[in-house]
């Protein structure tokens, strides 16, 4: 009888990890896949260092800059 319950419970796990196990993987890989950055993408000024935002940042000669001040515009 115990040699019955053990294998009952053994098909059962057998089960559990055939179907759920490889389902769960499968979302993993899929979730993985797009983790996107939330937020923005920062840069340095390359006058004085600070960080700031890509949208707000000045292109001058393809450097990134803060400020007009920084990057010398009129």
């Amino acid at each position: 009888m115990l040699l019955k319950i053990a294998l009952f419970v053994a098909v059962i796990v057998l089960i559990y990890i055939f179907f759920f196990k490889n389902s769960r993987k499968e979302e993993i890989k899929k979730n993985s896949s797009k983790k996107v950055l939330e937020g923005e993408t920062m840069v340095e000024c390359h006058a004085c260092s600070t960080y700031i935002s890509h949208k707000e940042a000045i292109i001058k000669d393809g450097l990134f800059f803060c400020s007009k001040e920084c990057a010398r515009l009129p």
